[in-house]
Parts: structure tokens; sequence; C-alpha cells
């Protein structure tokens, strides 16, 4: 089989996998880019998978992918819900949510809405950008540093 058709039907398969994964649930972004890292995964492989082997791959990479993605929101969304909303009563929570809360108090109030438009208002990193009139990899550094700064801050809290 040539390359190029290889492509072709790779990309065929791409098309099918995004409509399974979102008949599945997830939304049309998700999907798309969870087909877009499979698609660059089996393009970057040293091997070409034959075609019997090649449709099974695809949608098990594709769906453990996708659950991974949901995992990681699933737990975003439960410490927004735990630790960004102030006026939320949070029974049953241990000294961690003291050392959040005054590490978010500690951080600058650009921090804190960058925190607030990813996980409270549950904005893609695209919307965020967009809303604050940042790029897209601006945006990500700029989370990834507020991320590592809380933590700093939390772990700061902890030895006081």
């Amino acid at each position: 089989m040539r390359l190029q058709q290889y492509e072709s039907q790779l990309a065929d398969l791409a098309i099918t996998v995004r409509h399974y994964l979102i008949s599945r649930g997830a939304d049309a972004e998700v999907a798309a880019d969870v087909t877009q890292d499979v698609f660059v995964k089996l393009l970057e492989m040293e091997l070409i998978l034959p075609a019997d082997q090649l449709r099974p791959y695809m949608f098990r990479v594709a769906w453990t992918t996708y659950l991974d993605i949901f995992r990681r929101q699933q737990r975003y969304q439960r410490l927004v819900g735990l630790y960004l909303r102030p006026t939320q009563a949070n029974p049953g929570l241990d000294g961690i949510d003291e050392n959040l809360t005054r590490g978010l108090a500690r951080l600058k109030a650009t921090e804190r809405q960058l925190l607030v438009l990813r996980y409270v208002e549950g904005l893609s990193v695209q919307q965020t950008a967009e809303r604050l009139q940042l790029k897209l990899s601006a945006t990500k550094m700029r989370l990834r540093r507020v991320h590592r700064k809380l933590e700093r801050l939390m772990r700061s809290e902890e030895c006081e």
C-alpha cells in the first residue's frame, strides 16, 4: 500500500472515529482533538498497521484518550466546585482547603480571573484566550505558571 493511500484511509477512519466519540457523549471539539491526536500518533509510528488492525487500534486509542481527558475534566470540575466557589459550604474538607483558600487569596487578580474563566465558567483554553485577548500559547503558559505558583503557595502554607 502506498503512503498516500494509507494516509487517505487514516483520514476516512478519523472521520468515523470522531463521529463515534460524539455518539458516545464527547463534545465535538474534544472529539476532534482526540481524533487529531490519534491521527498524528499513527502518522508518527514507525510501522504501518495492516488494514484489519488499523481500525480497532484507532478506536481503542481514541476511546482511552477520550477517557483520560474526561477524567481530567471531571477532576478539575470537582476541585473547582470545592475550592473556587467560596460562597458554597464545603463540609467534610480537611486542612487542604484552608491552604488552597489562602493560596488563592495570595494570587493576583488576573491570575484568579484566569482560573475562574477556565474552571468555574468552564471555558476552553481557546475561549479563555479569546476572552482575555491573548494568544493561545500565552494562555496555556499562564495557566501552567498559575498552577505551579498555586502549588508552591499551598506547600508554603502547609509548612507554616
